[in-house]
């Protein structure tokens, strides 16, 4: 697949996408600012790179895709939730989100806290009305084990716990594990879930090795990127005393892993996506760090 090919097909699950998210939050009201607050931090755009995964994929096994808009849509609640509460005082204290002032900036604190809260149950509500099967089930229960206390929240206590600490290698994946992995092999378990089981164990190897690629990219790009090119602020971890992959290998070392992790996801994408579309997803995260 072509670079030119792929940014056509990525537009159109983006636009599929985005379609179906107006559509669905066009009912979500309410007689304060919560909605409102809901909707700034949803709607501040980004790529919606973990819903256009899902899409993706779920078409890439010949999936229906109105099927799996549903679950496409409650990730992306919980990656807003989880950025809206990143963002809080009490964890990065984080002023700027997509180029746009961050939800508590915006409104306040506590309204940013429950519109966190509101978007992580909302995501549940609707995927729950949009259940009709066994498999629909299981995939939202996968969802909610990724992104709960065994996965992306365990990653970020653990972040927070070892701040300005000194710990190991080993520490350092973990974190990332389940604080990035975890969401970004979402996209692939619920596809196969849906309509492949075959492709479980492939999906869950991919969604590790791009997760890591795509967290140490992020560190890099902390280094060497600007606010304008990311959208959000920067050398924040490093101010923070955070361990990052750039602090733990050094900028050279750390962009020796890229590559081999790189190599490695591109491997496992030829066996999971025979479209190309997740091969040209890799070279992409790492092109990011050629274009700063």
């Amino acid at each position: 697949m072509k670079n030119a090919e792929y940014k056509s097909i990525y537009s159109k699950y983006l636009d599929l996408f985005n379609e179906y998210s107006e559509k669905v939050f066009s009912s979500v009201k309410s007689d304060n600012n919560l909605a409102e607050a809901m909707k700034y931090s949803f709607f501040a755009g980004g790529k919606r790179i973990r819903p256009v995964l899902t899409l993706a994929f779920a078409d890439s096994l010949k999936g229906n895709l109105n099927e799996v808009l549903p679950f496409a849509l409650a990730l992306e609640c919980i990656h807003t939730y989880s950025l809206i509460h990143d963002d809080l005082p009490a964890l990065d204290n984080d002023v700027l989100r997509r180029g746009k002032p961050t939800c508590h900036v915006k409104f306040n604190e506590s309204t940013a806290i429950l519109a966190g809260d509101a978007l992580l149950n909302f995501a549940f509500e609707h995927a729950l009305e949009n259940c009709t099967k066994a498999e629909h089930i299981e995939a939202l229960k996968t969802l909610a084990r990724l992104s709960g206390y065994m996965g992306m929240l365990s990653g970020q206590q653990t972040d927070i716990e070892n701040e300005n600490a000194t710990i190991s290698e080993q520490t350092l994946l973990k974190i990332h594990e389940l604080k990035t992995c975890k969401l970004l092999t979402a996209p692939f378990l619920i596809g196969s879930i849906l309509f492949d089981k075959d492709k479980e164990d492939l999906s869950n190897e991919f969604g590790y090795i791009s997760g890591l690629l795509f967290q140490f990219t992020d560190d890099v790009l902390d280094v060497l990127s600007s606010e304008e090119k990311l959208g959000k602020s920067i050398g924040k971890d490093l101010k923070s005393n955070k361990l990052t992959s750039v602090k733990a290998y050094g900028l050279n070392g750390t962009l020796e892993i890229i590559k081999s992790y790189g190599e490695q996801a591109e491997n496992i994408a030829k066996s999971l996506d025979s479209t190309g579309f997740l091969q040209c997803f890799i070279n992409e995260i790492t092109e990011r760090i050629n274009e700063n």
